[in-house]
């Protein structure tokens, strides 16, 4: 059975589970690793394609959303001023306006983060500290700018590359670990249902069981939400191991079932010593009459397979005998 057709006996027929215990260590790991593969296809790569797709890249992003922009010793210009507002959050960029700190230091209480920046200094709050940095403190010949962040666009896509596979191999040791966790619950299922399942076993099974819940994950709480709108499910951690749970106990369920008939053995009647009579070959052809009964009455053969006289002709030779005396 290859690993594709065990994804779908995995979901729609828990009865395929014994079959699984057959598998070599190399293809289970294998499956695990090609689910993983499939789970972050669904969580990462196409949601970012799709986003890719609908708003046309980091490039066009930064080209469109953020204004011409110049900081350095001297000051900070742009093009025309930027207001943003949301979620405890308070952003604004104005060249052309004087924030005054003390009121500015005021203004934050209501926010958690805030960002102002005018002509001359920089005021922010994170972490509940505000600080405030003038320009003419930075080192002199400090140039910034729109254009070196459309140039570090291909090194944003290098570090995002980076940062999936990073986020692929942690998503993957959290699945093998989120396995032997729900393996250690196995084994009270196991002692409930007396499956006489090894550890390894039950390893197996519970890694065939996470199939279902990852699917399912990958596709609504992660492609669905992040490309199409958002979709919460409370407690779904609680749901995620359950249903593994479920797909365990039916697995062992069938597999206690199968181990507890009893063997039945075929006996067969061995082979007799001599080939001519009780063996293989059956009765022996070479009879001591091999034409059955006798046709011609019992007196017609004797030992040596001559005819024997009749009873008149016994008394002519005998009286042939006398004369002959």
């Amino acid at each position: 059975m290859n690993v594709f057709k065990e994804m779908g006996c995995s979901i729609a027929k828990p009865s395929a589970y014994p079959k699984f215990l057959k598998n070599k260590r190399g293809k289970i790991f294998g499956y695990g690793m090609l689910l993983m593969l499939f789970y972050f296809l669904l969580s990462a790569v196409l949601p970012l394609v799709f986003f890719q797709i609908r708003t046309g890249g980091f490039g066009t992003l930064v080209g469109e959303a953020v204004p011409d922009f110049e900081v350095t010793d001297q000051g900070f210009w742009i093009e025309e001023p930027v207001l943003y507002e949301a979620a405890g959050s308070y952003i604004e960029l104005d060249s052309d306006y004087y924030f005054d700190e003390e009121a500015a230091y005021e203004f934050s209480r209501g926010y958690q983060s805030m960002l102002l920046v005018d002509r001359e200094k920089l005021i922010v709050k994170s972490n509940g500290q505000v600080q405030t940095l003038y320009f003419y403190m930075l080192e002199s010949g400090t140039y910034f700018s729109k254009e070196m962040i459309m140039a570090m666009i291909p090194m944003i896509y290098l570090f995002l590359i980076l940062g999936l596979i990073f986020y692929f191999i942690m998503i993957t040791a959290l699945f093998f670990f989120g396995v032997l966790i729900v393996s250690l619950v196995g084994m009270l299922l196991n002692m409930i249902l007396n499956a006489q399942l090894s550890f390894g076993e039950i390893f197996i099974i519970a890694l065939y069981g996470r199939t279902m819940p990852l699917f399912f994950k990958g596709l609504i709480l992660r492609f669905l939400s992040w490309t199409i709108f958002p979709i919460t499910i409370p407690y779904f951690w609680v749901i995620n191991f359950g249903v593994t749970l479920v797909y365990m106990f039916l697995a062992m369920k069938r597999i206690g079932a199968e181990r507890s008939q009893p063997v039945q053995y075929v006996y067969q009647q061995p082979y007799s010593s001599d080939p001519y009579q009780q063996g293989g070959y059956g009765q022996s052809t070479y009879q001591q009459n091999p034409y059955g009964q006798n046709s011609y009455g019992s007196s017609y053969q004797n030992q040596n397979g001559y005819p024997q006289p009749t009873g008149s002709q016994s008394q002519e030779n005998s009286q042939t005998e006398d004369e002959k005396r």
